[in-house]
């Protein structure tokens, strides 16, 4: 089974933290859904906790204030708030949707213990959006776009298509702002993670998305990258120097990442069999699943790593013996 070359940031994530949940997200055989649970796993990989869903609403509403605010139109902290609002019952109530099918085939209940679905305080939430979209609006770079003292600026959705190599990418800048000859491409990372060695390699493959499209530069060193993310309470931001080498990596990268990732398919075979796919890295991973219960670590992850390394050991032998036999 091949993989569709597809590339993404937040994919990437998903297949380093548990290549098992990336699997069932993103990468199983559609062909024999009617034959096995592929169909309800995959639509239960992407049910979400209120904070991710806050997190994803709030993303929303800085969109949608950044667009307005290019037709000069800015929002009072009213109406931000409303919209807000608006965009996470709007989330939550589709969620409870495709919930809704869940309760009628029995999974529910576990899904709302594993996320706490039952809890909501919507309240609680806005207040925590309302604070990340104040506070960034006061970020020196936000403000020179509401000051209009840079005159040349874009907003992109990331459900835009870029290529690289005959990759498929979906790693647009959130804002491209062009500041006397170069362009600074800016992302607003919601919940930013620790730094990691390839923190700089993900954010360039911004570069790559860009590059030529929309009549922008070519040159790798014609941009400048800025990711504007939430740390420990604050928006921390961090510039990037972009050059050819710096490119270069990043797409060797992206590469590296695609084939790994049809290495794991490969391991899928035509059945949707899971016995050699890995589970998570981390425990931590495992309370955000909504999958935990069909999950031989979903709730003791060193338990389930060890009857996973059984399973991979008879189906290898398995392998082996239907060699010999041949």
């Amino acid at each position: 089974m091949e993989y569709h070359k597809v590339w993404s940031k937040s994919r990437r994530e998903l297949f380093l933290a548990c290549p098992r949940w990336w699997v069932i997200r993103y990468g199983l055989n559609q062909a024999n859904w009617g034959q096995s649970k592929s169909r309800e796993w995959h639509s239960m990989s992407d049910i979400r906790s209120h904070w991710d869903l806050m997190l994803r609403s709030c993303k929303q509403t800085i969109f949608e204030r950044l667009e307005d605010l290019q037709m000069n139109v800015e929002w009072s902290p009213l109406f931000t708030e409303r919209k807000i609002r608006e965009n996470l019952n709007e989330k939550i109530s589709h969620q409870q949707k495709v919930l809704s099918i869940h309760q009628l085939i029995g999974t529910k209940t576990a899904i709302d213990e594993n996320l706490k679905l039952d809890d909501i305080d919507i309240e609680y939430l806005v207040k925590h959006s309302m604070k990340r979209i104040t506070t960034l609006w006061k970020n020196d770079f936000i403000q020179a776009l509401v000051s209009r003292f840079h005159k040349q600026w874009m907003v992109f959705e990331r459900i835009e298509r870029g290529s690289v190599n005959g990759i498929d990418l979906y790693c647009c800048p959130d804002i491209a702002v062009k500041i006397q000859n170069h362009w600074h491409l800016i992302r607003i990372d919601m919940q930013g993670k620790k730094d990691s060695s390839f923190e700089e390699l993900e954010a360039m493959a911004m570069v790559s998305w860009i590059r030529g499209k929309h009549n922008f530069p070519i040159l790798a060193n014609k941009y400048t990258i800025r990711v504007i993310a939430w740390r420990n309470g604050f928006w921390n931001q961090q510039r990037i120097t972009s050059s050819k080498d710096k490119l270069t990596q990043s797409n060797y990268l992206i590469e590296s990442d695609i084939n790994q990732m049809q290495k794991m398919l490969s391991k899928l075979g035509l059945e949707n069999s899971f016995s050699q796919i890995p589970l998570a890295k981390k425990s931590s991973t495992c309370r955000k699943c909504a999958l935990r219960e069909s999950c031989p670590g979903g709730r003791n992850l060193s338990s389930g790593i060890m009857q996973q390394s059984v399973l991979e050991l008879a189906e290898f032998t398995k392998k082996g013996n239907s060699k010999v036999a041949y």
